[in-house]
C-alpha cells in the first residue's frame, strides 16, 4: 500500500515542481469554481416552478402568438370540458398606491379567487381562502408593506388605488422560484379589471385577447387530446381564430413555461435556454483547458516521473500499482483545486448574481445529492485526466529509461494537437466575442427611424385629459423643456394594434396616437405629406401603404376610413428581433385622455431642468413619484440580454486565454529545455540569435496558423446561427477572423517570446556542459 499511497514522495515531486503545481491548480480551480456557480444557476434555472404541488395538473393557454386571451374563454372552457378543474385568469400592470400619505409606484396584478388553489403560493399574513373575492380585499407583498408602511401592523392598514379605498387583508410571501414576478399588490381580477380602465374590455367579454390564462385540470384528468376539438369551436366564436390571425392552440405545463419567453410576454419572468446551453459549453470548456494544460504538463514531466517509476519497478513494484498511483496523484489534485474553487465561487457568488441577475446560493450544493454527484464528477476527473499520462510513464521499460531512448520517443509526440485545440477554442470564442460586441454596438447606434436625442417619456395614465392639459402647461414653464406632446403610444415604449382582413387577408397594425405635434416632435421621416389638414386625418409608414395596397399619392385610406396626412419611412417599434410592421399614427384629441408625455429637452438631460421637472410633477399631482424614461435607457434594456451573454462570453474568453496561456508557457519552458542541445550546436554552426529566436517562436505560431484554417468555418457557422435572430445585423466580414486571429497570434507570441529570446540569447556553452 504505501507503494501505491506515498504522499511524501508525491509532496516532493510537486515541490520540485513548482510553476507547473501552480498552474495546474490554478487551471483547475479556476474552471471549477465557474462550474459550480454555472451548475447552481442551472439547477435553479430548471427547478422554477417544480415547488406547486398541483404543478402536473396546471397548464396555460397558449397559441403560436403568445398565451393572452378574452376574460370569457376560461369559463366557456370550464363550463364544456369537465376535465377543467378551474381557471385563472391574472393581468399585471403598474400604479400609483397611496399608504398614509406615501406614495408609491406599485406593480400590481390581478386574479381570480382559485389563484392559490391553484398555485402553491402562500401568505404570511391573512387567510388564502378568502383572498380575492372582494374588492375590499389587498394582499401587499412583504417588501412593498415594508415600504408602504414602515412602522408595520399591515392588516389594519388602508390603501387607495385610484381613489378607492382598500383594506389590506392579507401579507404576500414572495413567490420564489416561479416564473411570475411577486408582485406588490394582489387585486381581485373581477372586481378591479373594470376600474383600472378595462370596464369596456370587460363588458364585451370577447373582444380583446390580453389576459393570460391558466386551468388546472381535474387528477388523472387528460386534455390534450381535446385541443382540436376546442380550436375548432374556438373558430366559430373567437374573432383572432375567426379573421385566421391566429391558427393554432395548445395547453402547455406549467413546468416549461420559464423557457417558453416567446409566449409570456411581459408579466412573468423567463429563461433562457440558449444562454444555459452558451455558459455550460464555455464553462466546459475552460474546465477541458485545465484538463489540456494538466495532460500536457504531465506529459512535460514524463522524463522525470518515468525515471522514478522505472526505480520503483525495478525494486519490485508492478506496473498496476504504479498506475493507480499516478491516477490517485491526479485525483488528490483534483480534489484540492475543488476544495479550492468552493471557496472561490462563495467570493464571486455576488459578483455573478449582479452579472446575471439572479440570486444563487453555493449552501445549497450542501446536500446529500449535489455531494455525491460532485464527488463522483471529481473522482472521475481525476482519472481521466491522469490516465493517459499514467499511461504513457508506467508502460515504458526501464531499460528504454536507462538508454535515453524514452525521452527521444516522447519529447513532441503528445501535445502538439492538444496546444492546437486549444489556440482553436480560443480564436472561436476571441471571434464569437467580437462579432456579439459588434452586432450589440450596431443594435444600440442604428437610425431607429425616428429622432431619440434629449427626449423623455413620462407616464401619466391617471390623468384625465384637462389634467393632463394642466399638467403639460406647467411643465411647459420651465426653461429646459422645448416642447411636449400627449400620446397614446411611442416606439419602443408601448402602443395599440389591431387586426383584421383586408381584401380577404388578415392584416395587422400598429397603432399609435399622438397629439398635433407628435410627428414633428419624434422626428419621424416624412416621404410624402399631403398637407391634409383634416382632424381624423392619419400617416402611414410604408410597409402599412404596401399592406394596404395603397398607391403613394393615395388621400384616403379604405380600410381604416381615415383620410391620410401623408407616409413616413419605416420605424423600429420594437427591438430588432421583430420585423417591421404596418403603423399608424393617428391624431388624438386635445381634451382626451393620454398614456403619456414626449418631453422634448432643449439639452442633454441637463440635471438641472430634470430637476425642476421632477419638482413641477410633484407639486402638480401632490406628491406623486414621477417615473420618466429616456429612449436610450429602453433601447439598453431591450439588450440587456444579448449584453449580458456577450460580457460573460467576453469574461469566459480572458479566462480561457490565462489558462491556455499559463499552460503554454510551461510548455514553451519545457520545450526549449529539451531542445537546448540542437540550439547549441546551431549556434556553434553559425546560427544567429535572432534566426534562432525565429525558429523557436514559429514553432508555436504553425500550431496558431492551424487552429485559424480550423477555427473560420466554425466561426461562420455559429456566428451566422446567433445573429439570423435579429432583422438587422451586421455582416460576417473577413476583419472579425483576422482580429481573432491576430489577437491569437498576439498571445501566442507573447507567451513564449521571454523563454525563446533567452534561449537564443544563451551561451552555447552552458548548454553543452549541462
Amino acid at each position: 500500500m504505501k507503494t501505491i499511497f506515498d504522499f511524501r514522495a508525491f509532496l516532493n515531486f510537486l515541490g520540485r515542481n513548482k510553476l507547473y503545481t501552480a498552474i495546474n491548480i490554478f487551471g483547475f480551480s479556476v474552471s471549477l469554481m465557474f462550474v459550480i456557480l454555472l451548475v447552481t444557476y442551472t439547477r435553479q434555472e430548471y427547478a422554477v416552478d417544480q415547488f406547486h404541488s398541483n404543478k402536473e395538473r396546471i397548464f396555460r393557454l397558449c397559441n403560436e402568438s403568445g398565451s393572452c386571451f378574452a376574460p370569457l374563454i376560461g369559463r366557456d372552457l370550464k363550463d364544456r370540458y369537465p376535465e377543467i378543474d378551474t381557471y385563472v385568469r391574472i393581468h399585471s400592470s403598474n400604479e400609483i398606491i397611496t399608504g398614509e400619505g406615501h406614495h408609491l409606484k406599485a406593480r400590481y396584478l390581478l386574479a381570480d379567487p382559485d389563484f392559490f388553489k391553484v398555485f402553491s403560493f402562500t401568505l404570511a399574513q391573512g387567510d388564502t381562502t378568502q383572498a380575492l373575492r372582494s374588492k375590499n380585499c389587498a394582499l401587499l407583498s412583504e417588501t412593498f408593506a415594508r415600504q408602504l408602511f414602515p412602522e408595520g401592523d399591515y392588516l389594519n392598514k388602508t390603501v387607495t388605488i385610484k381613489g378607492v379605498k382598500v383594506p389590506v387583508t392579507g401579507i404576500l410571501h414572495a413567490f420564489g422560484n416561479s416564473h411570475m414576478v411577486t408582485p406588490d399588490i394582489m387585486l381581485s381580477y373581477e372586481e378591479w379589471l373594470p376600474i383600472l380602465n378595462w370596464s369596456e374590455v370587460f363588458k364585451q367579454g370577447y373582444a380583446n385577447a390580453s389576459f393570460p390564462l391558466y386551468i388546472m385540470l381535474k387528477p388523472n384528468a387528460d386534455l390534450s387530446t381535446k385541443v382540436p376539438e376546442i380550436l375548432s369551436r374556438l373558430k366559430t366564436y373567437y374573432w383572432p381564430y375567426q379573421e385566421e390571425h391566429t391558427r393554432e392552440l395548445s395547453v402547455k405545463p406549467l413546468t416549461e413555461l420559464y423557457f417558453s419567453s416567446g409566449l409570456l410576454g411581459g408579466t412573468c419572468r423567463y429563461g433562457n435556454q440558449k444562454l444555459i446551453g452558451i455558459l455550460s459549453s464555455a464553462a466546459m470548456l475552460i474546465l477541458l483547458f485545465a484538463v489540456i494544460n494538466y495532460i500536457n504538463l504531465s506529459m512535460a514531466q514524463s522524463e522525470s516521473r518515468a525515471r522514478e517509476m522505472a526505480v520503483r519497478r525495478l525494486l519490485g513494484c508492478p506496473r498496476k500499482a504504479l498506475f493507480a498511483r499516478l491516477i490517485t496523484e491526479s485525483v488528490i489534485l483534483c480534489t484540492v483545486s475543488a476544495l479550492i474553487a468552493l471557496l472561490l465561487a462563495r467570493m464571486a457568488e455576488p459578483v455573478f448574481n449582479r452579472i446575471m441577475q439572479t440570486q444563487i446560493s453555493i449552501d445549497n450544493i450542501f446536500s446529500i445529492g449535489p455531494l455525491t454527484a460532485g464527488t463522483v464528477i471529481i473522482v472521475s476527473l481525476g482519472i481521466l485526466t491522469g490516465v493517459i499520462p499514467s499511461t504513457v510513464i508506467t508502460k515504458v521499460h526501464p531499460i528504454e529509461v536507462v538508454r535515453g531512448t524514452f525521452r527521444y520517443r516522447t519529447k513532441m509526440t503528445y501535445n502538439k494537437i492538444l496546444i492546437g485545440f486549444q489556440y482553436l477554442i480560443t480564436i472561436i470564442m476571441l471571434g464569437c466575442t467580437l462579432t456579439m460586441f459588434r452586432q450589440i454596438d450596431m443594435m444600440l447606434h442604428t437610425d431607429p427611424g425616428f429622432d431619440t436625442s434629449n427626449k423623455l417619456y413620462l407616464p401619466i395614465r391617471n390623468m384625465n385629459g384637462y389634467q393632463a392639459s394642466g399638467l403639460k402647461n406647467r411643465l411647459l414653464q420651465i426653461a429646459g423643456v422645448e416642447n411636449i406632446s400627449r400620446v397614446r403610444g411611442v416606439p419602443m415604449f408601448a402602443n395599440n394594434n389591431s387586426s383584421g382582413v383586408w381584401h380577404n387577408k388578415p392584416i395587422h397594425l400598429e397603432i399609435f396616437e399622438g397629439d398635433s405635434a407628435y410627428v414633428s416632435l419624434m422626428g419621424f421621416r416624412k416621404i410624402q405629406d399631403n398637407r391634409n389638414f383634416a382632424q381624423d386625418a392619419i400617416w402611414l409608414n410604408r410597409t402599412a401603404m404596401r399592406e394596404l395596397e395603397l398607391p403613394d399619392n393615395a388621400s384616403y385610406c379604405e380600410y381604416l376610413r381615415s383620410p391620410i396626412a401623408g407616409i413616413v419611412d419605416n420605424f423600429l417599434h420594437q427591438d430588432l428581433t421583430h420585423n417591421t410592421q404596418p403603423c399608424v399614427i393617428k391624431p388624438l384629441p386635445e381634451k382626451e385622455w393620454c398614456w403619456a408625455f414626449v418631453i422634448q429637452l432643449t439639452d442633454e438631460y441637463s440635471s438641472t431642468t430634470l430637476q425642476e421637472i421632477k419638482q413641477a410633477y410633484s407639486e402638480y399631482t401632490g406628491g406623486m413619484p414621477i417615473d420618466y424614461n429616456t429612449f436610450d435607457d429602453v433601447m439598453h434594456r431591450q439588450y440587456a440580454a444579448q449584453q449580458r451573454m456577450s460580457d460573460i462570453l467576453f469574461g469566459f474568453t480572458l479566462v480561457a486565454i490565462l489558462i491556455s496561456a499559463l499552460g503554454i508557457l510551461a510548455m514553451a519552458t519545457y520545450f526549449i529545455r529539451q531542445r537546448s542541445m540542437e540550439i547549441a550546436v546551431r549556434k556553434v554552426f553559425g546560427s544567429t540569435n535572432r534566426e534562432v529566436l525565429q525558429r523557436l517562436i514559429l514553432h508555436f505560431v504553425r500550431y496558431v496558423l492551424a487552429a485559424f484554417v480550423i477555427a473560420v468555418p466554425v466561426i461562420w457557422y455559429l456566428m451566422h446561427d446567433w445573429l439570423s435572430q435579429y432583422v438587422l445585423r451586421i455582416p460576417l466580414s473577413w476583419t472579425i477572423f483576422a482580429l481573432a486571429g491576430l489577437t491569437a497570434l498576439a498571445i501566442a507570441v507573447a507567451t513564449v517570446f521571454g523563454q525563446s529570446w533567452r534561449a537564443a540569447n544563451s551561451n552555447p556553452v552552458d548548454a553543452i556542459k549541462r
